[in-house]
């Protein structure tokens, strides 16, 4: 386990922390394809490549809503979204993922290295109606093509 701060960050690299992390937002395959978890005030990253700013302003984005949330409040929201798509759509479980308000607000905004400024209060709010499917670019983490709406 490394802990190092880069791009403004505090990151933890542990293989072994993201595939907990992984495995409890999103079951098996999420310990088997989480690169990186967010918990206020870390990023907790499997390899230090994957420490890029774009995915530090991904996780920077996560950190605002688990604050906007009280945490308690961020995780309940995801348990029941991820069961919604799994349960009423049938999502694969990597769609599951993507579906969730969080994980759209942050793909779809992770480029723009100053949308945490023009961010409004509760932005993650936006995206419970706005949901487009989302799809990982392969061997391009974490890039996603942003589709049709659901």
């Amino acid at each position: 386990m490394k802990f190092y701060r880069r791009h403004g960050a505090n990151i933890v690299e542990s293989e072994l922390l993201v595939k907990a992390a992984g495995y409890i937002s999103a079951g098996r395959i999420g310990s088997e394809k989480a690169l990186a978890a967010a918990f206020f005030p870390f990023v907790f990253v499997r390899e230090e490549k994957y420490v890029t700013p774009i995915f530090i302003n991904h996780e920077r984005i996560h950190f605002l809503q688990q604050l906007e949330t009280l945490f308690v409040g961020f995780w309940i929201i995801l348990i029941f979204e991820r069961l919604y798509a799994g349960w009423i759509l049938q999502l694969s479980p990597e769609e599951r993922c993507l579906y969730c308000a969080s994980e759209q607000e942050a793909y779809r905004n992770q480029h723009n290295p100053d949308y945490l400024k023009s961010r409004m209060l509760f932005g993650m709010s936006k995206y419970f109606k706005d949901k487009r499917k989302l799809t990982f670019v392969e061997d391009r983490a974490p890039e996603v093509l942003v589709g049709e709406k659901f």
